[in-house]
């Protein structure tokens, strides 16, 4: 599968100015007796000597043979594991308290996500702010506002007609957006001329995919990825149908029962290069209502209020939920779960994306929890990891300079004091993070529940 989305110019412009800015003259880190995990390859490189100068990797090889510079500033991996930056490939940054939280992301190694919908100006300015190292955050790809056909909390520009779809593509490629979103409520019209327009300007457009529209049509329009599995059924019996049907308008958003075969359909996701971004953590809220606790509570403290009440704000808990709906929630979450894992298998490229900040999708926090969900989809360790790292890389066609762990391409690194080939939850114990070049410590308490990430002077 190739990528779908250029090399974006914003990737060309940060980083030869970054380049250009000290990478000859600025100190180097050399990572030293560690062992290498990246996308390449399950079987682990033992005993590593990793060098980073500036933002980029000058040197990789056997810890034995390769000579750290004089002056380095060395760090001992022995007993760790080195990976490449992770990605969430389904983010909102831009909300109250939003930029206060751009830390978390660091501190989980996630150094780099795609927004998929929010605020132009506050994007760039962001962007620009974490380029110089004056704001702690991760790459930040983004669409700013995306097309809509209604009302919608979330900054959007509106599509009402067909007529209405070359123009606003046009308004969002002056602002310089990186692709374009659509969402679900464009009609089936509206929704085409959009692929039409999008595919004329050579920019990339992914998003929600309607039921009116259907994923076999939004892949063969060209839509990059689709996301939260929209509009592909959950494999259903008969009496599945029956049974599974949603207990309210909301646990549609779990899927609907098919009889048919999905595997056409997988085929042509597979054949066109159409990716998906499952967001099962996302989802979890959905398959649980009306009960209230989730696993996203327990990291609720490091969220400012103002973030806390808006998320509340924007996905509160409708009235119609009968008291047993979790019931037929759970099974749909597994249904779910199923087809990410049956998607995977057919080869279908599957991207961890958390929507975050919901409440069971802490920024940084919540793509460890995804990564656990698509093991749990059949995905082994490795997979999951290779799906945050090296795939990322490969969608937006940037395996150039990211996505593993060599000689010239960009630093952006994350030190483990465990194995996630072993057991994807070692995701999550990060200790140091390079992200652009620059490093931060992640600070912890002695029962290793994360406390702070600093940027290392």
């Amino acid at each position: 599968m190739s990528s779908v989305f250029p090399v974006f110019s914003v990737f060309k412009v940060c980083f030869g100015i970054l380049l250009c800015a000290g990478t000859l003259n600025a100190q180097a880190v050399a990572f030293t007796h560690v062992t290498v995990i990246d996308g390449r390859s399950p079987e682990p490189r033992l005993d590593r000597t990793i060098v980073v100068r500036g933002n980029r990797i000058v040197a990789e090889g056997p810890a034995s043979s390769l000579s750290v510079p004089s002056g380095a500033r060395v760090i001992d991996g022995r007993g760790k594991f080195l990976i490449p930056g992770l990605w969430d490939m389904h983010v909102h940054t831009v909300m109250p308290g939003g930029k206060q939280v751009l830390p978390l992301y660091i501190a989980n190694g996630v150094t780099g996500v795609r927004d998929m919908a929010s605020d132009w100006a506050t994007i760039k300015a962001w962007r620009s702010e974490i380029s110089t190292g004056s704001l702690i955050g991760p790459r930040i790809i983004a669409s700013g506002p995306y097309l809509e056909g209604g009302v919608q909390p979330i900054p959007h520009i509106l599509v009402k007609s067909p007529a209405d779809a070359a123009p606003a593509v046009d308004s969002l490629v002056r602002l310089g957006v990186d692709f374009i979103k659509v969402h679900g409520q464009l009609s089936p019209e509206s929704y085409f001329a959009i692929a039409r327009a999008a595919r004329a300007r050579k920019i990339p457009f992914a998003g929600h995919v309607s039921r009116t529209v259907g994923a076999a049509a939004a892949s063969d329009s060209g839509q990059a990825s689709i996301e939260h599995i929209l509009a592909i059924p959950n494999p259903c019996t008969a009496a599945d149908v029956t049974e599974l049907a949603p207990r309210f308008p909301v646990q549609r958003a779990l899927g609907v029962c098919d009889t048919l075969d999905q595997s056409p359909l997988y085929a042509k996701l597979k054949r066109n290069g159409t990716w998906v971004v499952p967001t099962l953590v996302a989802q979890v809220e959905v398959s649980r209502w009306p009960k209230r606790d989730l696993a996203g509570d327990s990291v609720q403290q490091y969220l400012p209020d103002s973030l806390k009440t808006y998320v509340a704000g924007i996905f509160p808990m409708v009235d119609s939920v009968p008291p047993d709906a979790d019931i037929n929630g759970a099974k749909l979450f597994n249904k779910r779960v199923a087809v990410t894992g049956a998607l995977f298998r057919a080869g279908v490229g599957v991207l961890p994306g958390t929507d975050a900040p919901l409440r069971n999708s802490p920024p940084g926090f919540g793509l460890h929890e995804e990564l656990l969900y698509l093991t749990k989809a059949g995905l082994t360790p490795f997979e999951a990891l290779r799906a945050a790292t090296y795939e990322p890389a490969r969608f937006f066609g940037m395996l150039d300079s990211l996505g593993t762990i060599q000689v010239g391409k960009v630093a952006d690194l994350v030190l483990l004091t465990a194995n996630p080939v072993a057991d994807i939850r070692n995701s999550s114990r990060t200790e140091v993070v390079v992200a652009n070049g620059r490093l931060y410590r992640v600070r912890r308490d002695a029962s290793g529940r994360f406390v702070q990430v600093v940027r290392d002077p």
